[in-house]
């Protein structure tokens, strides 16, 4: 920060030549300076890019049950959704802009229960989330994971059923959330 702010100083200090130049030479060197620092690799971007924050908390309201093959799992209470990203009626997120992502989710099962999940981005699998409380019987099960996915704008990110594998999820208790990193 402390850089910018000195190379920032400078750029105007010599830009502006101390009041002699006519506006037409502070275009030219404004111009001259601007294609150097092109060439170095700095980009031209608006002062507001990149500060727009995209980030999304969503909640499982019910139970849900003997969910079908690859059925996306819809996190449908939506506690935070910076940047409008996360459809809580399909249980979507959608990429505003290119970047990294951060996701993480919850599962808890009844005991004797299982509710495996699979976060896909574009319709690919990227991790598992692996909840089974098969052979408990007194305590509920409770997994999480996360994933880091490189994104266009556009590109899709949900979790579904790992298969056939959602066979309970209690509601109340599992989560959705992500980020742009």
């Amino acid at each position: 920060m402390g850089s910018a702010f000195v190379l920032l100083l400078t750029f105007a200090t010599i830009v502006s030549g101390g009041g002699h130049e006519t506006p037409k030479q502070v275009v030219t060197k404004y111009n001259n300076y601007k294609t150097i620092c092109t060439g170095l690799g700095y980009q031209n971007v608006p002062c507001d890019a990149g500060n727009g924050e995209i980030a999304f908390q969503s909640t499982l309201t019910n139970h849900l049950q003997n969910l079908k093959n690859q059925e996306t799992v819809i996190f449908d209470k939506v506690r935070l959704n910076e940047g409008n990203a996360y459809n809580q009626k399909t249980g979507e997120f959608t990429a505003t802009v290119g970047g990294v992502y951060s996701f993480n989710w919850q599962i808890l099962s009844n005991p004797g229960k299982y509710f495996i999940t699979e976060i896909v981005h574009n319709g690919n699998p990227i991790a598992f989330n692996y909840c089974d409380g098969r052979g408990i019987s007194k305590a509920y099960v409770s997994t999480s994971n996360q994933a880091n996915i490189r994104m266009k704008k556009g590109d899709k990110v949900w979790i579904r059923t790992h298969g056939s594998q959602g066979v309970f999820a209690y509601g109340g208790w599992c989560d959705f959330s992500g980020y742009k990193v």
